[in-house]
């Protein structure tokens, strides 16, 4: 049963008292300490998302659908997909502020015969969404420093257990740094925000500078070259599924919400300024690239297109090594970001009994979820298990990623849809008469979008180019499901705890 009261020195307060079972109950372990600033938060969401970093690894989709026009336009058109999606979603960050995210939320829009199982499946989708970014990120690094390597000893044979063996140190090496160093992710983050800046503002010099013949006007923004095997107009929307891409993360701030002062504020800054960013770089730089590029299906083909970016408009193994190094810790810094918010995530679900042994789990130590993090890191190492058993198995579960995170937070959205917008508290972000328009554009993109998600990228369709996503994300729900009704529908109690300022209120 839940009762609303009030909260001594705060408005309007939701506290939720559980009666029933008294092993459900008592799951909290104490508080986050406030340890990030507004300037480190949006630090950490545009570090996260990175837009123009972590898109150079997957133009190759929307290249070979369309080539320039497919993947400018692309660009232009997932960003208005992912702003409208995310504004609606920085909304219901400022209104229910909390290390949880989106699990949380779905909790207090659904109602209240449906939150309990709806924000389970929310965390665990959250949980497997994040562990599937942070294995593309890691993988991408431990795979780039295994192709310098090879670029510099013609002898090197690259094995895929190579590149696992260095998942695993950078993964435990992600730990160890996150949970003994909380508060020097956020200041490493404002260090890392400047680089990228710098390095966005660097690369564009050195891209178009350097390159001697440059393409045309036309080339880049109107001939249109669909080799993917789709018609043109279902090509282009394939196009901009991939596209979606250059924006993903963006959720990251809200993971932070229990660790920075005034959240109702200053999450929803932190993610319309990454999403602002993101849209800015990422488009100027993809088009500085089609200026350089000579040669698109060397580029489409590539494991790691960045090095053949980087290697068809320098023409120079110590200027690729350069900027393969520079990406390498943007990517790094990635990895560090999704092993908090991991944390943050597994914490705020074993504090409410969602996770197995939750009173173990969600202990703190020294204010930080040491543990929680750990069982990422447990999940990261059984995960790249997949790189090396079976490449077609772990492409599909990492594609698992942004069709994961889109339906957590459009979940929300669709809820207010149909209990109304009444429901939501005093924010400050408020959409306002935008709102019901917002909630349901986003809620309608990202029915289609995760549509075209699960339909294979090109044509003819083989056994290791078919699109398994769909088998993925039903064995994710399985086994989700299985521990629902197993055990954890026992002992989860859903948030029990309303945030303001950072601060929980019993």
């Amino acid at each position: 049963m839940a009762t609303k009261t009030g909260c001594e020195g705060s408005a309007s307060v939701d506290h939720f008292h559980f009666e029933g079972n008294p092993k459900a109950i008592d799951f909290d372990q104490g508080h986050l300490k406030k340890r990030f600033s507004l300037l480190s938060v949006i630090a950490f969401g545009f570090t996260t998302m990175n837009s123009w970093v972590a898109f150079a690894s997957g133009v190759a989709v929307p290249l070979a659908c369309g080539g320039g026009p497919g993947l400018i336009y692309g660009l232009i058109a997932a960003a208005i997909v992912m702003a409208t999606i995310n504004t609606g979603f920085a909304e219901l960050a400022s209104a229910y502020p909390s290390a949880g995210g989106q699990y949380h939320i779905v909790y207090m829009t659904f109602s209240p015969s449906t939150r309990k199982p709806a924000a389970f499946f929310t965390g665990w989708i959250t949980v497997i969404y994040i562990m599937a970014a942070a294995a593309s990120c890691n993988f991408f690094v431990a795979s780039s420093v295994v192709d310098i390597a090879a670029l510099w000893n013609q002898s090197y044979s690259a094995q895929a257990w190579h590149v696992y063996l260095l998942h695993i140190i950078l993964c435990i090496i992600a730990f160890a740094v996150t949970s003994r160093f909380p508060s020097t992710i956020g200041r490493l983050g404002v260090a890392v925000l400047w680089l990228s800046i710098a390095g966005f503002v660097a690369s564009l010099t050195t891209l178009l500078a350097v390159q001697d013949t440059k393409q045309s006007a036309n080339f880049v923004f109107t001939s249109y070259r669909n080799v993917s095997g789709w018609p043109d107009g279902w090509a282009m929307f394939i196009a901009i599924t991939g596209c979606l891409w250059a924006y993903s993360g963006v959720d990251a701030p809200a993971h932070l919400a229990e660790e920075v002062p005034n959240p109702s504020r200053n999450v929803p800054i932190a993610i319309m300024t990454t999403m602002g960013l993101g849209i800015v770089t990422v488009l100027a730089w993809n088009i500085a690239l089609m200026f350089v590029v000579t040669d698109i299906q060397s580029l489409i083909e590539s494991g790691v297109p960045i090095l053949e970016v980087y290697n068809q408009a320098l023409n120079s193994k110590v200027a690729t090594t350069v900027w393969a190094v520079y990406y390498m810790v943007m990517f790094y810094d990635i990895v560090l970001n999704l092993f908090i918010a991991a944390g943050r995530t597994i914490w705020s679900l074993s504090r409410d009994g969602g996770v197995p042994y939750s009173r173990f789990i969600a202990h703190l130590n020294r204010a930080n979820p040491v543990r929680a993090a750990a069982v990422m890191l447990v999940l990261q190492i059984i995960i790249g298990v997949l790189y090396i058993a079976s490449s077609t198995a772990y492409n599909s579960f990492i594609g698992l990623t942004l069709f994961a995170l889109n339906l957590t937070v459009a979940l929300p959205q669709a809820a207010l849809l149909f209990r109304g917008r009444g429901i939501l508290p005093e924010r400050a972000f408020s959409l306002g008469k935008f709102g019901y328009m917002i909630n349901a554009a986003a809620t309608s993109f990202v029915v289609f979008f995760s549509i075209v998600f699960c339909f294979p990228t090109g044509l003819p369709v083989t056994g290791t180019s078919m699109n398994y996503l769909i088998v993925v994300m039903a064995v994710g729900l399985i086994c989700t499901a299985g521990a629902w009704f197993l055990a954890l529908r026992k002992t989860f109690t859903g948030p029990r705890l309303e945030f303001r300022d950072g601060q929980g209120c019993r």
